[in-house]
């Protein structure tokens, strides 16, 4: 069932979740993976930002942190934690790769990340505000979304292909949905239950224009056994890829186009940066571009691809120099 949130008609189709929910064990089972500076670089990715907390950045070292310290599970911020970080996990299914930020200038804002939609030239910039709430969530969450929208740090948002993302264990009121509906932003609404069961998912019709036109939600087969339902997002009628796959993906497109360079081997890391300060210096709307499944070009020419080899060569012999000359 595909649910879209009209802006023209305010009419929502709402998820009825009649299946059975599948539990998930996130401390034996969570694997974080993350895309390499080298490789956001390339795909003009957004920077990480910097994580709230140096104790822990996933559910695992979240609940070693909470025993170790003796947080005890009631509390406001063992709550909240807990929640950010299943609902990162239970949405890089969906092809969303996300980061906990926090403190004064956050804009109230828990997640920030990317969506990796297939078939898109761009990921859309996501942020996302959890409220791990037991009450019915009211229509003032919707304003509160929207100014953030409007607070964002210019550092890697300076696009206006993003979303805002409202997440929350409650089904959605009247009052959020006509919220999303008046609204002149992109707003997304995801319930995803304390255990990570995604059981709702909302949007207005401001989402589509960012090319998410094939977006759907159904009730897909699988988990123990085939009798077994659960609630997924797709596109085009097809479940969307898990992160680990777009992980998977990205890797193999950054060879074949290091391949472009002449590149057969391992490369240093910092020359493949070097590579990239070059490109992006003399050709800063170089990105790789997708020819075909898995397959990929440079938008240089091998003119333009020669220049950029010899002035990294030049720069290889400047670094040489200066080192031995220290």
């Amino acid at each position: 069932m595909r649910l879209l949130l009209s802006a023209s008609k305010h009419h929502v189709a709402n998820l009825k979740t009649t299946s059975r929910i599948i539990k998930r064990n996130f401390s034996r089972t969570f694997t974080q993976n993350d895309i390499a500076p080298f490789t956001r670089r390339l795909f003009k990715l957004p920077p990480v930002p910097n994580a709230p907390s140096q104790n822990h950045d996933d559910l695992p070292s979240f609940l070693q942190y909470a025993l170790r310290t003796g947080l005890e599970p009631s509390t406001t911020t063992y709550v909240g934690t807990h929640y950010e970080y299943t609902v990162q996990q239970t949405l890089r299914r969906y092809g969303i790769s996300l980061h906990r930020v926090g403190g004064r200038d956050d804009a109230g804002v828990d997640l920030v990340g990317t969506w990796h939609i297939p078939q898109t030239e761009h990921p859309v910039r996501v942020f996302m505000q959890c409220k791990a709430l037991r009450r019915k969530a009211g229509p003032n969450l919707v304003r509160e979304l929207e100014g953030s929208f409007r607070s964002l740090p210019a550092v890697g948002w300076r696009t206006l292909h993003k979303a805002a993302v409202l997440v929350c264990p409650t089904q959605a009121t009247k009052g959020i949905r006509d919220g999303m509906a008046r609204s002149s932003y992109p707003l997304v609404w995801l319930m995803v239950g304390r255990d990570g069961t995604l059981q709702q998912a909302l949007w207005n019709a401001n989402v589509e224009k960012l090319g998410m036109g094939m977006l759907g939600v159904e009730t897909l087969h699988g988990g123990r056994d085939a009798s077994e339902k659960r609630i997924g997002l797709t596109w085009d009628g097809s479940e969307l890829p898990h992160m680990d796959r777009v992980e998977e993906d990205l890797l193999q497109l950054q060879g074949k186009w290091l391949n472009l360079w002449g590149w057969k081997g391992m490369m240093d890391e910092s020359i493949k940066m070097q590579l990239l300060d070059v490109v992006e210096e003399y050709f800063p709307e170089e990105k790789p571009l997708l020819t075909g499944p898995k397959e990929v070009c440079s938008t240089l020419s091998d003119a333009d691809r020669a220049f950029v080899l010899e002035e990294l060569e030049r720069r290889q012999r400047r670094i040489h120099v200066e080192g031995q000359s220290k």
